[in-house]
């Protein structure tokens, strides 16, 4: 599941491509999302929104929903073209023998928000799925903050040695716990926004507020992290330099 359709922080809208031996050059060895780009020297909002390739996996099946839902008036054409279009982008993935992770996330969302919709015929169903994901996601953003153990420190922390000491440090600590609470904002803004149109019937406009809200946020997010976690290094390293220093004299 991607940051578009409502996936967890440490997803983004990509993931790091591999898995087979076979790769298509240095911009499939690039790693992807929040935690690719966070242990970069230089921020890459087309890396941490998945790239090309990302972007279109992540955004095709809402805006393929939502164009032909508004054209064709009919549930089950937009429905399946949708679903179509992951399967696709899946079946692309295995063949060129590249992780399927991200692709499958988003297959089973964009498969259960159709037959969701198939079902009760309301094309708002097709978006229920990324409400529940986006509502879980808060809850274990906060619970996370709340137990003093905050998921954006958790994530970094296993993906980046150079902070695995993260919960020992009270600055490391205070950094990971605002990164958290960014997400947090960015997850209740998306339902403040997007549940009320789910409620109205809103199928169109909510396909719109679900792309707006979806890589465009993510990746202001991602570089306020960025950022942040920069600042960190640097400061850890100037922590390190001064101790010898003090020793010395």
């Amino acid at each position: 599941m991607s940051a578009a359709d409502g996936g967890t922080p440490e997803q983004g809208s990509g993931s790091a491509p591999g898995g087979g031996p076979r790769q298509d050059g240095a911009e499939d060895r690039r790693a992807r999302g929040l935690g690719g780009v966070l242990r970069q020297e230089e921020f890459s909002v087309r890396d941490a929104v998945g790239g090309p390739r990302g972007i279109a996996e992540s955004v095709a099946p809402t805006l393929l929903f939502v164009v032909l839902f508004v054209v064709t008036r009919s549930v089950a054409v937009a429905a399946v073209v949708a679903v179509a279009v992951v399967v696709v982008a899946l079946v692309a993935r295995l063949v060129q023998r590249q992780s399927p992770q991200t692709v499958l996330g988003g297959l089973i969302g964009v498969a259960l928000g159709a037959v969701l919709a198939l079902r009760s015929g309301d094309g708002t169903d097709f978006y229920a799925p990324g409400i529940a994901i986006n509502v879980v996601t808060l809850v274990l953003l906060v619970v996370s903050v709340l137990a003093r153990r905050p998921l954006i420190g958790l994530v970094v922390g296993a993906l980046d040695p150079r902070v695995e000491d993260w919960a020992q440090d009270p600055d490391a600590r205070r950094v990971y716990t605002r990164a958290t609470w960014l997400f947090a904002g960015l997850y209740a803004a998306k339902l403040a926004v997007q549940v009320p149109l789910l409620l109205a019937g809103q199928v169109a406009a909510m396909g719109v507020a679900k792309l707006a809200m979806g890589l465009p946020l993510f990746a202001v997010v991602a570089y306020l992290v960025w950022l942040m976690h920069r600042s960190l290094l640097a400061r850890r390293a100037a922590r390190a330099q001064d101790g010898p220093a003090h020793r010395a004299g």
